[in-house]
């Protein structure tokens, strides 16, 4: 009987922290979606690419924009240079060798925003240049995601055999198919040139773009327009300082995140991935409150704060706040569950991994949330 409800209680534990990890990538999966969802809908219409496709390989290539081409470079699929390419570009060692043999660095393109990167993607796609290599695919219906994800490969997009299957399995658990629709051929237009500059784009080119999203940014231009009039209302200035040599501010209290965002021309979801426990644009920010506009650190720099003491009511999230250190890497050194809450007058190590006989005494603090959907959990 004892051995049945260890296991019972370890099954639980088990699904809990599982759940929290889908929480976890279901927001910064959400964060990106709402980001360029739009553009890859609005490039369906143009080009004959399914949305669901090209968010997948979005998401895939770039790990949700965190990668380092796609966060320094706006390459958000891996799309390299060409001999003919005279925009921007980036070098990172990949797969290119020279004549010895070595691993070289390869030469990527660059773009000015993801959403360059996006137009980008169906312009190297349908260039006439390639239409011998990927033609084949705009005779799939932009319904048939399956289709595409193999022809991707079967074309030599990419050379990971599991390519297609990763890309299935994005589009079901994200239901990115809803984005599709059947697209008739004679409503799309294809790309005849892929632009050389990426800071010189014609006249031509600019109103046709305007005129093949018209529909789906006429919205989003009421949305911004709101912004721009909101943010010009605001009055006061945040004062940025540092903790722990990462940039943040102070919340004066009463302002949403997105609020803040706006008003210091920040991302709104950067700053919900730096700032771990905000997880929603509306998110009411109490006086004071510290907002990070960069990502913490793994630990601290100061070695005289190694150690916090931990004060009645404080949790791990608000510890690492405190000291611009990620939650993550607090959770870790200190052996705790993400759920864990310790107890007044422990100490926790912002500094090292502490043995777990040398851990922190906590609580746990259940927090479920009706985001989660545990039925979906395997």
């Amino acid at each position: 009987m004892i051995v049945v409800i260890k296991h019972s209680v370890l099954a639980m534990c088990l699904i809990f922290a599982s759940a929290v990890n889908v929480f976890g990538n279901k927001k910064l999966t959400e964060n990106y979606l709402n980001r360029y969802k739009n553009m890859a809908i609005s490039e369906m219409h143009r080009t004959g690419i399914p949305a669901s496709i090209k968010l997948a390989q979005g998401i895939l290539e770039s790990d949700l924009g965190r990668s380092p081409l796609a966060s320094q470079a706006n390459n958000h699929f891996g799309i390299k240079c060409s001999k003919d390419w005279t925009g921007l570009t980036y070098y990172k060692h990949d797969d290119d060798t020279d004549s010895t043999g070595t691993i070289i660095e390869s030469c990527f393109r660059a773009y000015e925003s993801g959403e360059q990167s996006y137009a980008a993607h169906s312009e190297f796609l349908t260039h006439p240049s390639k239409q011998s290599r990927y033609g084949f695919l705009f005779e799939l219906a932009t319904t048939d995601y399956v289709g595409w994800a193999n022809g991707l490969k079967f074309a030599g997009y990419a050379s990971d055999p599991s390519y297609p299957s990763k890309l299935i399995k994005i589009i079901e658990t994200n239901r990115l198919y809803e984005y599709d629709e059947q697209i008739n051929a004679e409503k799309i237009t294809l790309v005849t040139t892929i632009p050389q500059d990426n800071k010189k784009v014609s006249q031509k080119k600019e109103t046709e773009k305007k005129v093949s999203e018209k529909d789906v940014l006429k919205s989003e231009s009421t949305t911004n327009e709101s912004n721009d009039k909101l943010a010009k209302s605001m009055i006061g200035k945040y004062k940025t300082n540092k903790i722990n040599d990462v940039r943040m501010v102070h919340a004066f209290g009463g302002e949403s995140i997105k609020e803040l965002a706006l008003r210091n021309k920040k991302d709104v979801y950067e700053l919900l991935e730096y700032n771990e426990r905000i997880q929603s644009l509306d998110y009411i920010l109490q006086s004071d409150e510290i907002v990070y506009f960069d990502k913490k650190k793994k630990a601290v720099e100061d070695v005289s704060l190694a150690f916090h003491t931990v004060s009645k009511g404080e949790t791990l999230y608000k510890i690492a706040q405190k000291y611009g250190v990620r939650l993550e890497s607090i959770i870790s050194k200190n052996n705790l569950p993400e759920d864990a809450e310790p107890l007044t007058g422990e100490l926790v190590s912002l500094s090292r991994n502490l043995s777990k006989k040398q851990s922190p005494k906590y609580r746990i603090v259940e927090k479920f949330d009706s985001f989660i959907d545990f039925g979906q959990l395997q």
